[in-house]
């Protein structure tokens, strides 16, 4: 009997052990309900709102440079959400510089926007969405902790 206690102690300090000393792996950062329809949210206000600048006239060159800025500034957001996602599907914490990149991106867009005189109704809507998707921005850093 005292045989088979040494054996199960042992046993028991090497699982300890070997528990111990495995490297500590951090949760994926999947998020909550919350968090992932604040990332299913942007993802699409993005993507209305690049549909959207493709429908805005660039008769006026004023309005072709704006639109231009726009479309690089969503490409920025887009790659930067890329970036995002690509860590947290493998398990990796979120770059801080991808998180600047999508709000850059996001900033940039918005004031080529704003820029834009007329009266031209994608503007309008492109202005909509795009709220949309920084409101949405500002949720996934709210809410994806």
């Amino acid at each position: 009997m005292a045989r088979f206690n040494a054996s199960a102690l042992l046993a028991i300090f090497f699982f300890a052990f070997f528990a111990l000393a495995a490297p500590v792996v951090e949760t994926r950062q999947i998020g909550n309900l919350t968090c992932n329809v604040a990332r299913l949210r942007i993802v699409g206000a993005l993507a209305a709102t690049n549909n959207d600048v493709s429908k805005i006239s660039t008769a006026d060159a004023t309005a072709a440079d704006a639109v231009t800025t726009a479309k690089s500034g969503l490409s920025s957001a887009g790659a930067g959400i890329k970036t995002i996602a690509g860590a947290i599907l493998t398990g990796q914490k979120a770059p801080a510089a991808a998180r600047d990149q999508v709000e850059q991106g996001l900033t940039d867009a918005q004031t080529a926007l704003q820029s834009i005189d007329g009266t031209d109704p994608a503007v309008t809507t492109a202005l909509g969405n795009m709220a949309k998707a920084i409101k949405a921005g500002q949720d996934v850093v709210a809410n994806c902790k």
